[in-house]
């Protein structure tokens, strides 16, 4: 074997290397942003929950400080 056989043996090698390597980074690169994805939809989920509790709370609030409140006919009520 020649050489530049060999060369070229070790240059398609390293090139095939090249490109297994360069898979892999977009493929890691590809799960990080899938990651960054998910982490920002679970603080968004985390938010709304934030507020629905927060919400929650005022309204129970405002009931214990006008208990009579309950009781009050909804405006917004269907007719049955």
């Amino acid at each position: 074997m020649s050489v530049a056989t060999i060369l070229g043996i070790v240059s398609a090698v390293l090139g095939l290397l090249k490109s297994f390597v360069s898979y892999t980074e977009q493929k890691k690169w590809m799960e990080a942003g899938e990651a960054q994805a998910v982490r920002k939809g679970i603080e968004d989920a985390d938010q709304v929950v934030k507020h629905a509790r927060e919400a929650r709370q005022d309204i129970r609030d405002q009931h214990v400080r006008d208990p009579d409140s309950i009781m009050r006919d909804d405006p917004f009520k269907r007719p049955d």
